[in-house]
Order: C-alpha cells, then sequence, then structure tokens
C-alpha cells in the first residue's frame, strides 16, 4: 500500500486502491452529510453550528481532493486524462441544477459510473501515464472494499437525494432584511 500517491494525480491506480480510496471517501462524504442535517434540524445553537460547518470545511477540501486526484489515477489506468471526469461533473451538475429529479438523477448516475471504473480490469500493458498500478491490497480486500463502498456510494447518494428534497420543502427564502438574521445558513 502506497499512501504517498493518495494526494497525487498520477502515477495510475488500480481497482482495489479505487475501491478501497473510495470507501474511505463516502465515509467521510457521508459523515460530514449526517453532520449537516444535525445541524440544519434547528437543535443546535447558531453560533455552534457555524462553528462546526468551519470545522468540516477542511475535512470536506481534503475529501474532495483525494477523491480528484483517485480519480485522476483511475482513468490515466485507462489512458484517459481527468478532463474526461471534470466534463462529466459540469454536465451532470448542470442537468441536476436545471431539474427537480437531477439532484437523485445524478447520484445515481455517479454510483453507476463508480462502479464501472471499480470493476473494470486494468490494462496489462504500460500507457502514456505510467506502468501498470501496483497491487493496493490483496486480492479479497479489494472486493470487499467494493462492496463496501458499493453500499456507502448508495448511502451517500440516498443522503444527497434527501437533502435535495428536505431544502427544497424547508428552507426558505428571507422575505426581510431581518429574517436573514435568523436564517439557519
Amino acid at each position: 500500500m502506497n499512501w504517498k500517491t493518495l494526494f497525487r494525480f498520477t502515477p495510475r491506480a488500480g481497482r482495489a486502491e479505487f475501491a478501497a480510496v473510495g470507501l474511505v471517501c463516502n465515509l467521510l462524504t457521508f459523515g460530514n452529510l449526517l453532520l449537516s442535517f444535525w445541524l440544519m434540524s434547528g437543535t443546535v445553537p447558531l453560533v455552534n453550528a457555524a462553528l462546526l460547518q468551519i470545522l468540516m470545511m477542511p475535512v470536506s477540501l481534503l475529501v474532495f481532493w483525494v477523491g480528484l486526484a483517485l480519480y485522476s489515477r483511475r482513468l490515466h489506468d485507462f489512458n484517459l486524462s481527468l478532463w474526461w471526469y471534470i466534463l462529466y461533473v459540469v454536465i451532470t451538475s448542470a442537468f441536476a441544477f436545471t431539474s427537480h429529479a437531477g439532484a437523485t438523477a445524478v447520484s445515481v448516475l455517479g454510483v453507476l459510473v463508480w462502479a464501472f471504473l471499480a470493476l473494470k480490469k486494468s490494462p496489462d500493458e504500460d500507457n502514456r501515464f505510467g506502468e501498470k498500478a501496483e497491487p493496493f491490497f490483496p486480492a479479497s480486500f479489494g472486493r470487499s472494499a467494493f462492496y463496501l463502498t458499493a453500499a456507502a456510494g448508495i448511502l451517500v447518494a440516498a443522503s444527497m437525494a434527501a437533502f435535495s428534497a428536505y431544502s427544497a420543502q424547508n428552507i426558505k427564502t428571507p422575505s426581510s432584511p431581518y429574517a436573514a438574521q435568523s436564517a439557519r445558513f
């Protein structure tokens, strides 16, 4: 297991690394979402909620960076650049923001794209991004990590869809300048 490549966008990542690191990223994202739901529930004083949101920011940025680097390395394994993933994110984000069902559809699509990248066998030959990815864990752990990550990914997708529905129903735009002071976020 090579932890030095965790934050790097090169070299290549195999299936086991993609599944294992994806599991950790999904679990951290799920924890962040649960904490966000709790903070928005109104049971936490506004000052404490704001402080917790500020403390959650580094974790969110860390997960974002590691996830982006992970997708980059996995796409490099198929001789593709990160620009393909960025194009996917731009298109799906535009769809999610323009449609009510978009957030749910994009979440499900994200799990399917992740599953495809996690299940597709790596090419044996070297490519322009380097040599074949070295094993990250034993093969049995890679399969276990895949199943756990798939479950965590489904939880994250369901949480994001629930959050989208919750915010659409319960978070209103303030109608006066004084109402903005009492808004949760």
